[in-house]
């Protein structure tokens, strides 16, 4: 057997000598040649898969876009392969793949060799994280306090019944109580195109943020008073007909409570005339389009993403907001070491009158955050976000960590310096009076060091400068789980 690894630096020697090779033959059974005679292509006769030993086949090859049979274009066979390894990769079942074309005996047949390392699936962990929005705000505003964190036990297995569907149970303890159990399957039917999720979970704290001034978050806390609780359900149907676009229709159940000292003296807005909770049914249509090339640290590639969230369905909803998303992403890279990133986000929200403070989150919360204010939140109805990075990427190895970590043995790492700009606009014509950013243009810039550990684990060092005045050091984490 003959092997012959393909990398894109190797394309053009390879293509020449495959077909010299098989010019000789009149009819050669793995070559197609346009009628022009301009394009040669493979014929694939098999896809061999290895090392996936509990990962059903069907799910990988639902993953490719070829299959055994089809004939690939020579002149790009070479990112053809690489680009269905990363389709692969993104499921993140996996800690290591490589993609190689073989000839089988007599000759005359080409096969894909797909192989794989399949990651360490269950994780039975104990759990200790952070209660603040992120670890800038819990080192620098609460001085790195233990009493912030939740500790417990975190369950999830990532590919139950190797069809990638995952099961996760949490049992929170200490600053949140948080208990929640969900299930995803990405497919269930017989064309693989209809999965689903479903999650419930409860919550509570001793603490709750009341209010924004300065646009610094307000806590008020009773050791003695759970002062918020919120119940919640979800139930998804996600459409893929394809292998880049999908459709998520999503039905919600929310009930929130917070003490009265809240909601009767410190902020009647919090949810609205004074109320202690608020109960709504919501429903979502989310479309998101995917084309990058390694979801958690995309260096190619374009993702759009719309969103339409009804949150209130019936007349006796506590909540009636209507709210319109969209999101853009584009990478390109220039040769082996240089990439670009550019991120748009943008949200409007009906009717235009007063919504309930705890519904008026904007900029600062979850991934929507400026560089250079991660101290800071904008609330607001609407806000828009652009984010550009330039990164030069600086390694690119394989760490020996078997003596710490026997079942991954091999810690790939890539590390990047990068250059970003972020400007950012909330839209607030209710809350703004106390907090300055509110209705203002907001720019953030400056320089950091990405880490990329096991393909999914990014750690971001950053020095960031704000156009308002002032700047710092700051880390951010993503798990990628």
């Amino acid at each position: 057997m003959v092997r012959v690894m393909l990398y894109p630096k190797m394309m053009r020697g390879i293509a020449w000598a495959v077909w010299l090779l098989w010019g000789v033959w009149e009819t050669p059974p793995a070559c197609a040649q346009s009628a022009n005679g301009e394009r040669i292509g493979v014929r694939i006769d098999t896809i061999i898969l290895e090392g996936n030993k509990r990962t059903r086949p069907e799910l990988i090859l639902r993953e490719l876009e070829f299959r055994a049979g089809d004939t690939l274009d020579l002149a790009t066979l070479a990112e053809t392969l690489e680009r269905n390894r990363l389709r692969v990769m993104n499921t993140s079942l996996f800690a290591h793949s490589t993609i190689q074309i073989e000839t089988l005996e007599p000759g005359d047949r080409l096969a894909v060799r797909l192989w794989l390392k399949e990651m360490w699936y269950l994780y039975p962990i104990p759990l200790f994280e952070l209660a603040d929005r992120n670890f800038n705000v819990w080192w620098t505003d609460f001085n790195h306090s233990l009493k912030r964190v939740n500790y417990g036990i975190s369950s999830a297995h990532l590919n139950l019944s190797g069809r990638a569907d995952v099961l996760k149970v949490n049992l929170n303890f200490g600053y949140t109580n948080r208990y929640e159990a969900s299930y995803e399957r990405p497919w269930f039917n017989r064309r693989q195109t209809l999965g689903f999720r479903a999650a419930v979970g409860f919550s509570r704290n001793h603490e709750v943020q009341y209010i924004t001034r300065n646009n610094r978050q307000q806590f008020i806390t009773d050791p003695d008073l759970w002062l918020r609780q919120r119940l919640y359900a979800h139930l998804a149907l996600n459409w893929r007909r394809g292998l880049l676009t999908t459709h998520s229709f999503i039905v919600e159940y929310h009930h929130n409570r917070v003490g009265d000292t809240v909601a009767y003296e410190l902020n009647p807005h919090f949810f609205g005339q004074g109320r202690t909770q608020q109960r709504h049914f919501s429903a979502l249509y989310r479309l998101v389009t995917d084309l990058r090339d390694a979801r958690p640290y995309p260096l190619k590639g374009w993702l759009v993403a719309l969103e339409l969230r009804q949150n209130g369905l019936l007349p006796s909803d506590d909540l009636h907001l209507l709210r319109l998303s969209a999101e853009a992403r584009y990478y390109r890279s220039w040769g082996r070491r240089w990439s670009l990133e550019l991120t748009a986000k943008a949200r409007l929200s009906a009717p235009r009158r007063q919504p309930p403070f705890h519904n008026n989150q904007a900029l600062g919360y979850g991934n929507d955050v400026l560089r250079g204010y991660e101290f800071f939140v904008v609330d607001g109805l609407d806000f828009g976000l652009q984010r550009t990075t330039l990164r030069l990427r600086l390694l690119d190895e394989y760490l020996y960590i078997g003596k710490w970590i026997p079942f991954a043995k091999h810690l790939p790492v890539r590390a990047f310096l990068a250059l970003h700009h972020d400007t950012g606009y909330a839209n607030d014509p209710f809350f703004a009076a106390e907090n300055p950013l509110n209705n203002r243009l907001l720019r953030g810039y400056g320089f950091g060091l990405h880490l990329v550990l096991f393909y999914n684990s990014v750690i971001r060092f950053e020095w960031s400068w704000r156009s308002t005045g002032g700047g710092g050091f700051y880390v951010n984490y993503n798990s990628g789980f």
